[in-house]
C-alpha cells in the first residue's frame, strides 16, 4: 500500500483534500498563501549553495544530509514525519535511497512542496509512493498521538520565539520510543551571530538563542540524555522519546 492510501490511518479524523498528485492538504481550500510560497525555487539556490552555508553558518549541505540520513536510517520500519520539510534539499537523496520507509513530508507552502516531490522524483529516478506530501501547520499537526517512529524537523526551531508549544507537537506524534531530530541555527561566537541578528530584524529568524539557551530549553521539553553536536551556527540534536 502506498502511503497517500495509508495516510487517512494517521490523521486525527479531520478531513483531506488531494490539492494534485501526492500532494495532500488538510488546510481550508481558501487559506492565504504562506510565506515561502513563491520562494522556493530562490530558497534552494541559496540555501543548498555550499558557498553560502560556509560563509554564512560554518556548516556545508552534506552535514544536513549526514544529519537527515542519520533519522533516516534511524529505524528500519514506522513512519517518519518530516515537519517543516521545505523542498527535500536535505532529505532527498535519504528517502530516495530508502524506499521502505514511509514518509510523511509536511509543510505550510505548497510550493515548497511542489519543489520537493520533484526532487524526490529525481533523486529517486522515478515518482516515489512511499513519501507523501502534506500541508499542515506545524502547531496544529493532523495526526494521532503517537503514530511515528521517527520525527525529523530541520531548520524550524530558529524560527520561533517560543519553543514549547511546537515541541510538544512533534513529541506527541511519537511512539513510546520513538527518535526526535532537529536542527536549529545558534549564536556560537562568529559571523553568523551578527547575521542572524539582522535577519530577526527583519521578520525571517526569531530572537537568536545561544547553543546553551537552545540545550537547556529542549531538555524541559523533551527530558535529559539528548545527543548533540554544534557545527558552525548549527545546532544538531536527537531525542528519545
Amino acid at each position: 500500500m502506498s502511503a497517500a492510501a495509508s495516510l487517512s490511518d494517521l490523521l486525527d479524523g479531520r478531513p483531506v483534500r488531494e490539492v494534485e498528485p501526492g500532494i495532500f492538504s488538510v488546510l481550508p481550500a481558501d487559506a492565504p498563501g504562506q510565506r515561502y510560497d513563491g520562494r522556493a525555487r530562490m530558497y534552494d539556490r541559496v540555501i543548498g549553495s555550499r558557498l553560502y552555508n560556509r560563509l554564512a553558518w560554518g556548516t556545508s549541505p552534506e552535514d544536513y544530509r549526514a544529519f537527515a540520513g542519520r533519522a533516516v536510517a534511524s529505524s528500519a520500519s514506522g513512519w517518519l514525519l518530516d515537519a517543516g520539510c521545505g523542498t527535500l534539499l536535505a532529505t532527498a537523496g535519504a528517502y530516495a535511497a530508502a524506499p521502505d520507509r514511509p514518509v510523511v513530508a509536511v509543510d505550510q507552502s505548497l510550493d515548497m512542496l511542489r519543489r520537493g516531490r520533484e526532487r524526490l522524483a529525481q533523486a529517486a529516478g522515478t515518482p516515489s509512493g512511499h513519501v507523501v506530501f502534506l500541508q499542515a501547520d506545524l502547531l496544529d499537526l493532523p495526526f494521532r498521538a503517537g503514530c511515528f517512529q521517527t520525527v525529523l524537523s530541520m531548520g524550524m526551531l530558529h524560527l520561533f520565539d517560543t519553543l514549547e508549544p511546537l515541541l510538544a507537537s512533534l513529541r506527541g506524534c511519537l511512539v513510546p520510543d520513538g527518535q526526535l531530530y532537529l536542527t536549529s541555527l545558534v549564536e556560537n561566537g562568529r559571523v553568523g551571530d551578527r547575521y542572524m541578528r539582522f535577519l530577526h530584524r527583519a521578520g525571517e529568524l526569531a530572537n537568536p538563542r545561544t547553543a546553551a539557551e537552545l540545550q537547556r530549553v529542549l531538555e524541559q521539553a523533551l527530558g535529559p540524555g539528548g545527543t548533540w553536536s554544534v557545527r558552525g551556527n548549527m545546532a544538531f540534536a536527537s531525542f528519545g522519546r
